[in-house]
């Protein structure tokens, strides 16, 4: 069996460690996601990352791709809006 990819052990830690979401939340850019990914030892290629980003993008409506792309990114919310495991850890409204 293969090991999972650093990339997807990030993404899944951000779902199931709390201390892992919580300082996801301060990434304003997908260039701060990798640096906070490699700081707790999930260390991924911006490429592998862009690749993972624009094929979970890939799937969402033009209306829900617009709202990513035009959500402010100081806001505390915004690195969950990057992947659809991530989206679902948001309660509505948020």
């Amino acid at each position: 069996m293969m090991a999972e990819s650093p990339l997807a052990q990030f993404v899944q830690a951000v779902v199931y460690d709390h201390t892992t979401a919580t300082g996801l939340k301060k990434c304003t850019n997908h260039a701060e996601i990798l640096e906070f990914a490699a700081s707790i030892g999930y260390v991924f290629t911006d490429s592998e990352w862009q690749d993972y980003f624009e094929n979970d993008f890939s799937t969402l409506t033009p209306a829900q791709q617009e709202s990513i792309q035009t959500f402010d990114p100081q806001h505390w919310s915004w690195a969950f809006r990057q992947t659809s495991s991530w989206r679902a850890m948001l309660m509505e409204g948020a």
